[in-house]
């Protein structure tokens, strides 16, 4: 391999004097001139991964939006044209008018505008970060030119050079999940009695559960008093997609004495929004508060354009918004639709609630993360905090994460968790009449069998609350009322709520926003737990009850699963020596499946046979009879032993069939539909494709309760190709008779350490670091992580130096006026 020069002298003395006892950079009264290019070395290591150096944050964002462009320009490209409103322009209306009314509910939400708009606002650093990687991005689609994109986007007219508003504008879009970006098809459609949408009313998809939108993670923080090292320790396992805009990007961003941190961002995402630096190691869980609510607004009888508010009477304000779309001929033709909004926010169809806006009341949302510019802000506190306190205040002081819990430790082996979201505060007053209503009245409770809070917004007192600090000036909690925890041996989340950060100190009395307490909590949040808290020879963390580095790792991918270490044994004994049963008309003899239930190891591991008879006899469940007692579960859940509980099998009934026998069987037929034997393991059942190549994928699923979940999710939010399946014979586990196959779940999995000596970590990013065919980084990490391979971190300098796949990379550019 050919390899460009190593880093420059100046860079190299910089990196040796940060490093240098007692050299710390003096402090200047006057800030540095800034330079004329942006200039950055890339130190690319095993498995692609690109450590950028550069001596500004301007020139480091410039070498991650780079490196990034090589690997994805594509994803990034895609979803600057949907925030551009331009996705019927390039590729026509879409299927039922698709690309119009994503088009058009983009220009409602006005996130291009806000975008524009808001630059100027950001800090001065995070406006130097946003430019820099948008430069970077750009001079690498110069260098690569429309032949040397990705297959996905190879010649395509609308692969432009982006601008710093057009980035910002898709981080601004990231902050609507969960929220808005969940909500459009409602934006788009939502006309008034005696307007037209051009077009029949197309059918409305039914709303989705907020409280699951299928995004999950674990993460721990592991302090002092559990860790073998006595500092901190961290696991990042966000289960995010293997595919489209929500994968994540592995990088290392170095600024000699300002600047060093590891970790991964979403795609196209400036910085490191999971990672670790010399001080603080951080993950992310989504949580699932909610972002917005809906308020349903009584109508003036005159007009449905004007609703009550208090005393007075209020006009909602229209615009008449146009967006072109390429028709079967390749011209152009406009379509206009006049789009409206309450001063809360956008309107929203409300067919699919069964009150159209003719019925004299309409429906329309406030969302917490519109225009949640301080994004960016927010994680480049976090990146370059020097300990706990400094961290602390990056989320009081900025409060720009949009919707995910925080779990952290810090190098002197602290460990903190707060969910620090954007969590809407409304008075105690509405609270109380939301709770009532929400047992009450059927519409509120409706809304709520979504997670959607529906308040009354003719009544001013439903307003959100305003107050004087970060948070609330935007109406949400403050965060020094946010659920939180400090902790020397550990805190962990599993997207459950806030309630059991700890097991022995449970967080009550928050906001009810955060989630009821005292509640079951989810199989997966219970593995997590147990796995936390065992200390025995076969434990997690062994009979010391501290954990090593190695032993968190071992954890992350052990592929246990609580349901299965509650009832399995319970479940082997009911089924020994059974006769047949009858499951929709066919006997099954359920001995072979029994016996190979009885012989696997509990793990879903590649090898163990049994594994997918487990996930099949499961599969015969509602989820919720695996969260409490009920059709499964034998004892109830106890608020006073929470991780424990729900236990014990359900007893056989005293006549008729036994559910137990019946579900074993109907599990058993699903196998042989499948074309799997009783006895298959997960490395015949489970897989991933890789352009087409088959790779065994081991992993559990959440409704398990496993650790390292892996699954399928169907389509994405880019327009590309995704990976397809087959015909589905067990819809809750994704069954299809080529077996289980999966684009999603442990994304970027990250177990690390400080130690005396410096951070050290392993990782696996999952789905490969390149989404080029032709890279040898595209299925890499893949087969690692089928094979339960993990890499070292190169984070020390001479640790990059010593790689034996180093390859290094000079890239500059004129730095334009801002």
């Amino acid at each position: 391999m050919t390899r460009a020069p190593l880093p420059s002298a100046l860079l190299l003395a910089a990196l040796a004097a940060a490093s240098s006892p007692g050299c710390e950079p003096e402090p200047s009264e006057t800030p540095p001139p800034v330079p004329e290019r942006y200039e950055a070395t890339i130190r690319y290591t095993g498995y692609g991964v690109p450590h950028v150096l550069a001596e500004d944050l301007g020139g480091v964002a410039f070498g991650q939006g780079y490196a990034f462009a090589r690997d994805h320009a594509c994803i990034l490209a895609d979803q600057v044209v949907k925030l551009r409103s331009e996705r019927a322009r390039f590729f026509g209306p879409g299927d039922g008018d698709a690309h119009v009314d994503s088009d058009l509910a983009y220009l409602n939400l006005g996130v291009m505008a806000y975008a524009e708009q808001g630059f100027s606002q950001l800090g001065a650093d995070a406006q130097e970060m946003v430019r820099g990687y948008a430069a970077g991005y750009n001079h690498w689609l110069s260098e690569a030119g429309a032949g040397g994109l990705g297959p996905e986007c190879a010649g395509a007219e609308w692969v432009r050079p982006i601008t710093e508003a057009e980035l910002l504008a898709w981080y601004l879009d990231l902050g609507l999940y969960g929220s808005a970006a969940e909500l459009l098809p409602y934006v788009a459609t939502a006309i008034p009695p005696g307007g037209s949408l051009g077009r029949p009313a197309p059918p409305r998809p039914p709303l989705p559960d907020f409280r699951d939108l299928g995004i999950g993670s674990n993460g721990w923080g592991i302090g002092a008093e559990r860790s073998a090292g006595g500092r901190g320790m961290l696991v990042a396992n966000p289960h995010f997609p293997w595919e489209g805009e929500l994968k994540l990007y592995e990088s290392h961003l170095t600024i000699p004495g300002r600047l060093d941190v590891y970790g991964a961002s979403l795609m196209g995402v400036v910085g490191v929004l999971i990672g670790f630096n010399e001080a603080m190691a951080w993950t992310h869980t989504v949580s699932y508060a909610p972002r917005f609510t809906v308020y349903m607004l009584t109508l003036d009888p005159s007009s449905p354009t004007r609703y009550a508010y208090g005393d007075e009477v209020r006009d909602m304000t229209s615009r008449a918004l146009t967006v072109q779309v390429l028709q079967d001929d390749g011209t152009l033709q406009p379509v206009t639709r006049t789009m409206w909004r309450s001063h809360y926010g956008p309107m929203l169809d409300s067919t699919t609630f069964g009150l159209p806006w003719s019925s004299g009341v309409a429906f329309t949302f406030r969302d917490a993360n519109e225009n949640n510019l301080a994004l960016i802000d927010q994680w480049i506190a976090m990146a370059t905090s020097t300990g706990l306190e400094e961290f602390q205040a990056a989320h009081r002081d900025v409060h720009g994460v949009p919707w995910v819990h925080t779990t952290s430790a810090s190098r002197e082996g602290e460990a903190w968790y707060a969910d620090g979201s954007a969590v809407p505060r409304i008075s105690e007053t509405a609270m109380a009449d939301w709770l009532d209503r929400r047992e009450t009245d059927f519409l509120t409770s409706s809304f709520w069998g979504y997670g959607v809070v529906l308040l009354d917004g003719s009544d001013p007192a439903h307003e959100w609350v305003v107050g004087s600090d970060a948070a609330g000036a935007r109406g949400l909690v403050p965060f020094d009322e946010a659920p939180q925890l400090l902790r020397s041996d550990f805190v962990h989340n599993a997207n459950d709520n806030h309630w059991l950060a700890h097991p022995e100190e449970p967080l009550e009395g928050y906001d009810p926003f955060y989630g009821d307490e005292r509640s079951a909590r989810s199989p997966r949040d219970r593995m997590n737990l147990r796995m936390l808290a065992e200390v025995s020879p076969e434990g997690a963390s062994g009979a010391d009850g501290t954990f090593t580095l190695e032993e968190l790792a071992a954890a992350v991918v052990n592929n246990r699963s609580m349901i299965e270490e509650l009832v399995r044994s319970e479940v082997v004994a009911r089924c020994g020596g059974a006769g047949p049963v009858t499951v929709s008309g066919q006997e099954v003899d359920v001995g072979p499946i029994c016996t190979a239930l009885g012989a696997w190891s509990g793990r879903m591991d590649l090898d163990a046979p049994g594994g997918p008879a487990w996930r099949e006899f499961l599969g015969r469940y509602e989820y919720d009879a695996l969260v409490d007692a009920g059709d499964l579960f034998a004892e109830p859940f106890d608020p006073q032993d929470p991780v424990e509980t729900p236990r014990g099998l359900v007893p056989a009934p005293l006549e008729g069939d036994d559910p137990v026998l019946q579900a074993l069987g109907a599990a058993a037929l699903a196998l042989a539909e499948a074309g799997l034997p009783p006895d298959a393991t997960m490395g015949e059942a489970q897989y991933a494709l890789k352009d087409g190549v088959r790779i065994p994928i081991h992993g559990t699923q959440h409704r398990e309760g496993g650790f390292n979940i892996i699954r399928y999710e169907g389509g994405n939010g880019t327009l590309y190709p995704y990976m397809e399946r087959s015909q589905v014979v067990t819809s809750r586990t994704s069954l299809t008779v080529d077996g289980y196959p999966v684009n999603g779940g442990s994304s970027f999995v990250m177990a690390m350490e400080f130690t005396d000596d410096g951070p050290r970590a392993l990782t696996v990013l999952t789905y490969s670091q390149s989404g080029d065919p032709s890279s040898p980084h595209f299925d890499d990490q893949t087969l690692a992580f089928s094979d339960k391979r993990w890499k070292d971190v190169r984070f020390a300098e001479e640790d990059i130096a010593a790689d034996p796949e180093l390859e290094v990379l000079e890239v500059s550019a004129v730095r334009e006026d801002p």
